[in-house]
């Protein structure tokens, strides 16, 4: 009976938490919408800096779930033939959340950067099911297997290549959680493992079931439940939200780093239809639809942490915790870098991975 009790105060605990939020929310939308004559709620028409696309080569390829995945290489590369480098970029972010490290491996890789599915210029399959982690997980290694070499020669000598065996896999946030689950599930198909500022499942599971404090800073993910009120109190006065995210208290550190520019990026992505929403998506799925494969597992797979310890979204703690959960891994503090520690510290992230690559 004390048993059920708890499970039940917890629960009731859980739903007051995201109704006080969405209340708060619905209010401030409320109140914007009257000041502004609507104003506040209106998406404004915008177009894509001209750098994101003259800088960039821009590619799709159709998974085998049907989802068709927009991603980028550099403009100009090195090696043809190079070995494969994946970006997978977390919330709220896209392809772009990579621009530093495009352009530094581009030389010795061959390096893609994804939109994950609902983000960008990716597909957007409309359920909420259609975010669980094994999904997503699956689209990048279907990615992986399913890219082409992109060499003539190699397509002369080898008629029958149809993929590569395994990438250097970089993942950010929930693309963090995303390549986790890749290299638990899909071991062979990584090469090394490099996660920035998202820590293994097994140790957020337990942090989020245990420590107040980050139970505190995830308060966004009960938010996140409600239908609708989140996209559009994130979009509100011409997506006001990222301007906080990026540039304020929970911010870059190194705000020049992420220009005004960059800034319209992030808006004229997020504006595309359905991609707040599916954005989204990924948390309800999660907490409505957990996953239900083993998370308490070792990550065999060579891996490199790199931690911005002013994380205001993350504790340390889940940092040190996901190197325990690891065979072999290694795990360096960004001194005064956000939760975006590969945008605010790019040359100390880049230095950290060449390293790791070398070793």
């Amino acid at each position: 009976m004390p048993g059920v009790l708890t499970r039940l105060v917890s629960a009731f605990a859980i739903k007051f938490a995201q109704y006080y939020y969405s209340s708060l929310a619905g209010l401030y939308i409320l109140w914007r919408w009257f000041r502004t004559g609507g104003g506040a709620l209106r998406l404004k028409q915008r177009e894509m800096p001209r750098k994101l696309i003259d800088n960039y080569n821009h590619k799709y390829i159709l998974l085998p779930s049907g989802v068709n995945m927009h991603y980028v290489e550099a403009a100009i590369t090195g090696d043809p033939t190079a070995p494969l480098m994946v970006m997978v970029h977390g919330y709220p972010e896209f392809w772009y959340s990579w621009r530093f490290q495009i352009e530094h491996f581009k030389d010795r890789y061959r390096v893609v950067a994804i939109d994950q599915r609902g983000y960008g210029d990716s597909s957007k399959p409309p359920n909420i099911t259609d975010y669980s982690i094994t999904l997503l997980a699956k689209d990048v290694d279907d990615l992986i297997h399913g890219l082409d070499g992109s060499s003539l020669w190699v397509c002369l000598l080898k008629l029958l290549f149809t993929g590569y065996d395994n990438a250097v896999v970089l993942g950010h946030d929930w693309g963090g959680a995303v390549t986790w689950k890749l290299a638990l599930h899909y071991p062979q198909s990584v090469h090394r493992l490099i996660m920035c500022n998202c820590p293994h499942p097994a140790a957020f599971s337990s942090l989020l079931s245990k420590n107040k404090a980050q139970q505190s800073n995830s308060w966004y993910m009960l938010f996140f439940q409600t239908p609708r009120i989140p996209e559009a109190a994130v979009s509100a006065d011409d997506f006001l939200m990222f301007e906080k995210a990026f540039w304020g208290k929970y911010g870059l550190t190194n705000k020049e780093n992420f220009t005004v520019e960059d800034m319209e990026a992030w808006k004229c992505t997020f504006s595309k239809p359905d991609c707040l929403r599916s954005a989204i998506n990924y948390y309800r799925c999660s907490y409505q639809h957990p996953d239900k494969g083993k998370i308490k597992e070792k990550c065999v797979v060579k891996t490199l942490i790199l931690w911005g310890d002013n994380d205001k979204f993350l504790l340390k703690e889940g940092a040190t915790m996901s190197k325990e959960w690891c065979d072999d891994a290694t795990l360096h503090f960004i001194p005064g870098a956000s939760h975006w520690v590969q945008q605010d510290e790019p040359k100390l992230v880049n230095e950290h991975i060449d390293n790791f690559l070398q070793s």
